[in-house]
């Protein structure tokens, strides 16, 4: 079963309002927030060492028991962020598009872009003659 979640690269950029850990300010980029998570884990930690930061780098190694594999498995481990997109909004059709659909649709009807300008009502029309 494939996962909605997809990695994120240490230089995108997230904005996060509710819930935030770490973080004061609520739009950071990946790699600030996994800088603070290592960091409020190394001050948690007495035997905190340089090779611990593989954790948020190149991995640490080790071995993995996993559903997919019969054993154990070497590899290495790393932390990092996921992001799960919500489904796309579908996007307006521009002006242009949604006035050949309609041209399309229905020929013998035109919108008022579509016309050329005319005048509606004369100037007389509306203040009446002018008297001279």
């Amino acid at each position: 079963m494939n996962s909605p979640f997809e990695p994120l690269n240490d230089d995108e950029v997230l904005y996060v309002s509710v819930g935030r850990v770490l973080m004061s300010n609520p739009t950071f980029k990946v790699v600030e927030f996994l800088d603070a998570l290592a960091q409020a884990i190394s001050d948690r930690e007495e035997a905190w060492s340089e090779e611990n930061e593989g954790w948020f780098g190149d991995g640490l190694e080790c071995e993995a028991l996993r559903f997919s594999s019969q054993g154990w498995q070497r590899g290495r481990v790393r932390i990092r962020l996921e992001f799960c997109p919500e489904e796309p909004r579908p996007k307006l059709l521009d002006s242009r598009r949604l006035s050949e659909a309609r041209r399309v649709d229905s020929p013998s009807v035109s919108t008022p872009l579509e016309k050329p300008f005319q005048a509606e009502r004369r100037y007389d029309d509306i203040f009446g003659e002018e008297d001279y």
